[in-house]
C-alpha cells in the first residue's frame, strides 16, 4: 500500500532547512559534548598529513602525481589537495577542518534525505536521515579531521547514487552524466567506492523497473578503467599494509559488528572509539555469526526472486540491507581492522531499510484498523 504524503503544506526550502536542524539536533545529542570537548584538540594524523604536505605538496600538481601520506592508496581530492588548500586557505587551523566534518555529516545525512524522498516521500523519509546523523559509530568520522576521506566518499555515493536514480526515473542522459562524474571525483576520494556499480545494479533490480542495460554498464566501465590505472599506474607497487582475510568467519564477524554498531543503544557507553569491547565479542559469537549468514542468504534469494517482495516498502528495505553488504564489504574483509568508522556508508543502507519498514509497518497497521460504524446519538427519534 503507498501511504499518501501532502508535501505542499510547506515549501521545499523549509522542509530541507527543517531536514538540516533535525539531523544537526540528532547529531549534538550523540556527539555534542565530544565534539565541544575536541574541537582545539589535533590527532595525531592530522600533524603527520600537515607535515607531509609542507614537505612534499607545493602545487596542485603536486597534489595528483605524487603520493599520499599513506603509501599504496590514491585519495589526492581528500588527501593531499584537502590539506594543500586547507594549508593556504584555512592556515591549517584545526578548528576550521573540525567545523567542515560536522558539516558534511549533516550535508551527507540531507542528501541521503533527498535520495529517500524518491521512494519514501517527504515526511518518511526524515526518518532514515536522521538516523544517518546521529549514530553513536560515527564517532571517529565526527572528531578526526582526516576522516574528512570517508565523509567526502560518502557524500560521492549518496550523490551518484540520487543521479543515477533520477536519470532512470526520467530517462535523462544528463543526469547520467553526472552521477558518472560524481563516481569518478569519488574514486579518487577514497577507492573503497569501487562498489558502488553493484548497488546501482542491486537498485534496478530491486527498484528500477523495467531493465535497460546499457545505462548500468557506464559506471562498471569506470570501475574497470580506474581499476586498471590504479594497479598499472599509481600504486607503483608500494603496499598498503593492510592485511586480508577472505575466510568466511572473518567476513561474517565483520558484517556482524558493523550491523550492531549501527545501534546506540548496544554500543553505549562509548568507552572506545574504534570498536567497542561489548560489540566486538557479540559480532564473534557463533550466533550472530549464523544470523548475517542467514540474512545473507535470504538477501541472495530476494535478489533472484524479487517477485516474492510483494510492496514498494520491502523492496526498498532489501535493497537498503544489500547497500549495507556492499558497502562495507571493502572493509569486512580486512584483517584485524574491525573499526566502526568503516561501517558509516553502510549504514546509510541500514537507515533507508529502518525507514521502509517502519513506513511499511505503519501502513500495514492502518489497513487493518477496522473501520468504525457510524454512531447514532440516542436523543434521535424516529418519525
Amino acid at each position: 500500500m503507498e501511504i499518501p504524503v501532502k508535501v505542499h503544506r510547506l515549501p521545499r526550502v523549509l522542509i530541507y532547512v527543517l531536514v538540516a536542524v533535525l539531523c544537526a539536533a540528532g547529531l549534538a545529542a550523540a556527539h555534542g559534548s565530544r565534539i565541544v570537548d575536541n574541537w582545539h584538540v589535533p590527532q595525531w594524523e592530522d600533524s603527520m598529513f600537515f607535515q607531509y604536505n609542507k614537505n612534499e605538496i607545493h602545487s596542485l600538481w603536486d597534489c595528483f602525481v605524487k603520493r599520499g601520506a599513506w603509501g599504496g592508496l590514491y585519495r589526492p581530492l581528500t588527501t593531499n589537495l584537502y590539506y594543500y588548500v586547507g594549508g593556504i586557505a584555512l592556515g591549517n587551523r584545526i578548528e576550521a577542518y573540525h567545523f567542515i566534518n560536522v558539516v558534511f555529516v549533516v550535508l551527507n545525512a540531507v542528501l541521503l534525505y533527498r535520495l529517500a524522498t524518491l521512494w519514501l516521500g517527504a515526511w518518511w523519509a526524515m526518518i532514515p536521515a536522521v538516523l544517518f546523523a546521529s549514530r553513536l559509530a560515527l564517532v571517529e568520522v565526527v572528531l578526526h579531521t582526516c576522516e574528512f576521506q570517508g565523509l567526502v566518499y560518502v557524500f560521492f555515493t549518496i550523490l551518484s547514487v540520487e543521479f543515477f536514480v533520477r536519470s532512470r526515473l526520467s530517462d535523462s542522459s544528463w543526469l547520467l552524466a553526472l552521477s558518472a562524474l560524481a563516481f569518478c571525483l569519488d574514486l579518487i576520494s577514497k577507492e573503497s567506492a569501487v562498489v558502488l556499480p553493484a548497488m546501482l545494479i542491486v537498485y534496478g533490480r530491486l527498484l528500477g523497473g523495467r531493465f535497460v542495460l546499457r545505462p548500468y554498464l557506464v559506471h562498471p566501465m569506470i570501475a574497470l578503467s580506474w581499476w586498471i590505472l590504479f594497479v598499472l599506474v599509481l600504486r607503483h607497487h608500494q603496499p598498503s599494509g593492510f592485511d586480508y582475510d577472505w575466510s568466511v568467519s572473518n567476513v561474517l564477524r565483520d558484517y556482524a559488528g558493523y550491523f550492531l554498531d549501527f545501534s546506540n543503544w548496544l554500543i553505549a557507553p562509548l568507552g572506545d572509539y574504534i570498536m567497542p569491547a561489548q560489540v566486538a565479542a557479540l559480532a564473534g559469537t557463533f550466533y550472530m555469526r549464523l544470523l548475517l549468514g542467514v540474512l545473507i542468504v535470504s538477501e541472495i534469494a530476494l535478489l533472484l526472486f524479487p517477485r516474492l517482495l510483494k510492496t514498494r516498502d520491502l523492496r526498498l528495505a532489501a535493497f537498503g540491507f544489500a547497500w549495507f553488504l556492499i558497502a562495507t564489504l571493502p572493509f569486512a574483509i580486512f584483517k584485524g581492522r574491525l573499526f566502526m568508522r568503516y561501517s558509516y556508508l553502510g549504514h546509510a543502507g541500514l537507515a533507508l531499510c529502518v525507514g521502509a519498514l517502519v513506513r511499511g509497518a505503519i501502513g500495514l497497521f492502518r489497513t487493518r484498523q477496522p473501520v468504525a460504524l457510524p454512531q447514532v446519538s440516542e436523543t434521535i427519534q424516529v418519525a
